[in-house]
């Protein structure tokens, strides 16, 4: 049950990458705007969440999860990008270029896992590691002078990762527990 509803975690958040690659390489000027509005609403929202579940949950279980603090810095985080959308607008390429460093190295230890259980799919996993990682690195160096292309450049490489996962989740899980159903 963990695994299937992990797995619709990971397909809903492919799913949004797909939706906001889109939406950067369509709409370049408006969209890093919205997106910093976006992102503190569900910042701010999540943080409001966080916060309340503190005083209404078990008082060892917010503790452990550290609800308060945690709801606490993504409600400033949230508000920061809601009032002052302009200064986080020049740390995107940085931000997107960790994902996808972060998505390339998931998909690296991905192919490695393929390889040493000897499935021939390995390969593809590597691929994709190294395109994921490529796109990152590249938006690290960030090589654009202009703010449109590099909003672009964000965009494919977001819809790339995006079309990659949702392309190779259910193979490569199947795939390994294949593999391990035949050991236990």
């Amino acid at each position: 049950m963990k695994s299937k509803r992990l797995l619709d975690d990971l397909t809903i958040l492919s799913l949004f990458y797909v939706a906001l690659g889109a939406v950067l390489l369509g709409w370049p000027e408006v969209s890093s705007q919205i997106i910093c509005c976006a992102f503190g609403t569900v910042l701010a929202v999540a943080g409001a969440v966080r916060i309340v579940r503190y005083f209404i949950k078990d008082k060892l279980d917010g503790l452990i999860r550290r609800d308060l603090a945690v709801g606490l810095s993504l409600v400033i985080a949230g508000v920061f990008l809601l009032v002052r959308p302009d200064s986080v607008l020049s740390l995107l390429p940085l931000l997107f270029g960790l994902l996808l460093l972060g998505g390339g190295a998931s998909k690296l230890q991905t192919a490695v896992d393929l390889r040493r259980i000897d499935s021939s799919y390995w390969v593809y996993a590597l691929i994709m590691a190294l395109v994921t990682a490529g796109l990152g690195a590249a938006l690290l160096c960030q090589p654009f002078s202009d703010p449109l292309t590099a909003t672009r450049f964000i965009g494919v490489s977001i819809l790339v990762e995006g079309a990659e996962n949702l392309a190779a989740f259910s193979v490569f899980r199947r795939k390994l527990q294949d593999y391990y159903a035949g050991r236990l």
